[in-house]
């Protein structure tokens, strides 16, 4: 099987921190966006931790600033995102019953042999 970097497209699909502690960290928007989800993020994101996700430990909030041009103007509003670990994300792919579901499960199972 072709190695994470090689794979076409591979690395687009997430922007893929690595924390302190040597951990994957992945932007719950950015999974959120992936998945393709009709629902907005704020009501999405609160409905995966009924799952059993813990913040702290499987999740940590994250206070960003967006600007957003409306109309011919800039408006900047601070918006919540989330930082997932790896299982995390993969976890939420996991119960996402769709063909994005599919590609983001396929996705985290390349990031986790890239790092065997």
């Amino acid at each position: 099987m072709q190695d994470l970097q090689t794979k076409p497209n591979i690395g687009e699909m997430f922007n893929i921190q690595e924390k302190e502690n040597g951990e994957i960290a992945i932007s719950g928007r950015e999974l959120h966006q992936a998945l393709e989800v009709k629902t907005e993020y704020k009501d999405w994101f609160p409905r995966m931790i009924e799952y059993g996700f813990v913040e702290g430990v499987d999740f940590n909030p994250l206070k960003i600033e967006q600007v957003r041009l409306e109309g011919n103007r800039n408006v900047r509003r601070k918006i919540t995102d989330h930082v997932l670990t790896l299982d995390t994300a993969k976890e939420i792919a996991m119960i996402q019953r769709s063909e994005p579901g599919k590609r983001a499960r396929q996705y985290f199972i390349q990031v986790e042999k890239s790092m065997e």
